[in-house]
């Protein structure tokens, strides 16, 4: 149980202080030993916060999903109808999706591009998402539909 005056400290000020506490000490020891400075232990330093959510699972579902996508797309060679265009609109906006968003995630940090202008391209993948997915459902609704056009495409 930690005492009242360790839980009044801040978990940063007891870690910088004592960081700088080994530091102070490890540079006079090492001067006289000739020893090197101790390094950084990730793991230790995992134990010490806990992430705000875990982007493993979202990759594990990804890659389910596109895993799932692979008979998907044969599938709608030979099922024709509402529900396989349905089907394949979500699935392949759902994978574009992801896939801009993680191009954004990436490339688009508020480091590197600017607070307003991060802001701007992740609302601007969200408005890519909507419009190709309305696109895709208004091209099911009032043309051919999406397993048709894929057999009409096939047929040249």
């Amino acid at each position: 149980m930690l005492s009242a005056v360790r839980r009044a400290i801040p978990l940063s000020a007891r870690i910088l202080r004592t960081s700088l506490i080994q530091r102070c000490a490890g540079a006079t020891s090492a001067a006289v030993t000739g020893a090197a400075p101790p390094q950084f232990d990730p793991i230790a330093a995992e134990k010490g916060f806990k992430p705000l959510h875990s982007h493993g699972t979202l990759f594990k579902i990804e890659r389910y999903f596109a895993a799932a996508m692979v008979p998907l797309i044969p599938a709608a060679y030979f099922i024709h109808g509402r529900e396989m265009d349905l089907c394949l609109a979500l699935a392949l906006t759902l994978h574009v999706h992801w896939g801009v968003w993680g191009v954004v995630n990436d490339y688009g940090r508020p480091f590197v591009l600017g607070d307003t202008l991060a802001a701007a391209v992740r609302v601007g993948a969200y408005i890519f998402t909507a419009c190709l997915l309305a696109g895709l459902l208004y091209f099911n609704e009032h043309d051919v539909g999406l397993t048709r056009a894929f057999e009409m495409v096939w047929e040249l």
